[in-house]
């Protein structure tokens, strides 16, 4: 039987923060990726859709200025990830994100994992400046997904 999940390559960029102070309204993770890296990890996620646990790690590339400008809130960010487990379990009800010094690792279930791939499709398109919920919890801190800084703000 094919592994697909261990035959996926990552192409593209992807970019994840939260921020150091942030206001009730800019809390949570934030997440951007360039068009290669959004297909890329949709393409991950939908080879992960449906099967047994497994897991893959990307590198994340660093936040700069230009990306932070996107939601222009500032600069101040809280750590800097370079990489990013993502473990998917068919029964995670929830979506996880935990800092493990300078990795991240998330974690993906059935019932997040195209929640989290429309989200990516949105920011393919050039779509920012939205949030998903991670679990059902009102108090959970959202995670926001914004535009790459070339892409012009869509009429959305």
């Amino acid at each position: 039987m094919r592994d697909w999940v261990s035959e996926w390559k990552q192409e593209g960029r992807m970019f994840v923060w939260r921020y150091a102070e942030p206001n009730r309204s800019w809390r949570g993770w934030h997440f951007t990726a360039d068009q290669a890296g959004c297909q890329s990890i949709r393409n991950l996620l939908d080879r992960m859709r449906g099967g047994e646990p497994c897991y893959r790690t990307l590198n994340l590339a660093p936040v700069t200025e230009a990306i932070l400008s996107v939601p222009n809130y500032g600069h101040k960010t809280e750590g800097r990830f370079t990489k990013l487990r993502i473990a998917f379990e068919p029964d995670a009800a929830d979506l996880r994100l935990t800092p493990v010094g300078e990795a991240l690792e998330m974690t993906v279930g059935n019932a997040s994992i195209r929640f989290l791939a429309a989200a990516f499709a949105k920011v393919e398109q050039g779509i920012g400046d939205f949030g998903i919920s991670p679990s059902d919890n009102r108090k959970a801190d959202p995670w926001m997904f914004w535009w790459m800084p070339r892409c012009a703000r869509p009429n959305n």
